[in-house]
């Protein structure tokens, strides 16, 4: 039986926050990816453009395909409609950089976080400033956060010209928050910014892909998990003291279906403090549900399986024996 127990029933629990559908099913697929970048959009503030864009693409046939289209021009659309188109030598960084991260980390089925040595890429991961003087690309975000314990890593093979004494770590999964131990209300990675504004839709075309079924069978799902339970464990706590819907009063956080609502008021502005930092509600509903969303879509996909021979050629090598088992099992059924 293809599921997601392998994982764990926690896994399988998450899942269902997103909903299930089946793949062979074209009404099935549609509503549900319409509804994942609907819930994506909303989140982000695009949600009249992918509208549009939808509305433009309303006779196709290929959903999946279809929808991350559309996706990916209004989320660009919108970026440049509020988000200043600068000269930005630490953006121009940031693209070569993010590149080269996926490049590698895409091949070895670890697309959620991603991890460098700096110092290993041409740029090291500076860039100069006006003043001349080198600063790194982006945080160094290896402190105890919500995805993670840190990661002093190994330290760099060889001296950074712009002060990196650890690891790059990225978390793309989850984009525009990408940092564990940042979670402002914005999300950082869209202020990833240039003229064509590349490194945040570099990193936004990362978060969406993992949404489209080939993209997501090649994401090793070991990794998503103990982000996952990491965050779980953070954010319990603090979850914990928020009300149910019965408790709500106005202008409150309150939970229901495991995520934070507020009762007639906006979840733009509230949030919970907690020991490893401030953390918005709309980041805390955003984050849940990229995780929601991955293992829905792997659910679907494993599925599949069965009857899509292009699936099992993807999964060929996968390093999640999770994946692996669910492949033999449906070849020893077939």
């Amino acid at each position: 039986m293809t599921d997601l127990f392998c994982y764990g029933p926690d896994i399988e629990a998450l899942a269902d926050l997103a909903g299930d559908f089946d793949l062979r099913s074209p009404v099935d697929t549609r509503t549900w990816y319409r509804q994942a970048w609907e819930t994506l959009a909303e989140a982000l503030g695009f949600p009249q453009q992918l509208a549009a864009e939808l509305d433009r693409r309303r006779g196709a046939r290929e959903w999946v395909t279809t929808t991350h289209e559309a996706g990916m021009a209004a989320f660009m659309m919108r970026m440049r409609q509020t988000r200043p188109a600068v000269t930005d030598p630490q953006a121009s960084t940031q693209l070569t950089v993010i590149e080269q991260m996926t490049s590698v980390s895409r091949a070895r089925g670890e697309l959620w976080r991603v991890t460098v040595d700096p110092t290993t890429l041409e740029s090291g991961a500076c860039y100069e400033e006006k003043d001349g003087g080198l600063s790194r690309a982006f945080y160094p975000d290896t402190t105890p956060g919500y995805f993670g314990e840190g990661w002093p890593g190994p330290p760099p093979r060889a001296e950074s010209r712009c002060g990196w004494e650890t690891p790059l770590v990225l978390h793309f999964g989850t984009f525009p928050w990408v940092y564990s131990s940042r979670l402002d209300a914005g999300g950082p990675g869209l202020r990833w910014i240039s003229p064509s504004l590349a490194p945040a839709l570099e990193g936004f075309h990362v978060v969406a892909s993992l949404l489209q079924p080939e993209a997501n069978l090649q994401q090793d799902a070991r990794q998503v998990v103990g982000i996952y339970r990491h965050f779980a464990a953070q954010t319990a706590p603090l979850i914990a003291r928020v009300p149910g819907p019965q408790g709500r009063t106005v202008g409150q956080l309150f939970q229901r279906d495991g995520l934070l609502h507020v009762h007639q008021g906006s979840l733009h502005v509230a949030g919970l403090e907690g020991p490893r930092g401030y953390l918005p509600a709309s980041a805390f509903n955003y984050i849940v549900q990229r995780f929601a969303s991955f293992f829905a879509v792997r659910r679907a996909t494993l599925r599949a399986l069965a009857w899509a021979p292009e699936m099992k050629r993807l999964v060929a090598n996968t390093s999640d024996p999770c994946l692996r088992g669910q492949v033999e099992e449906v070849a020893r059924a077939g």
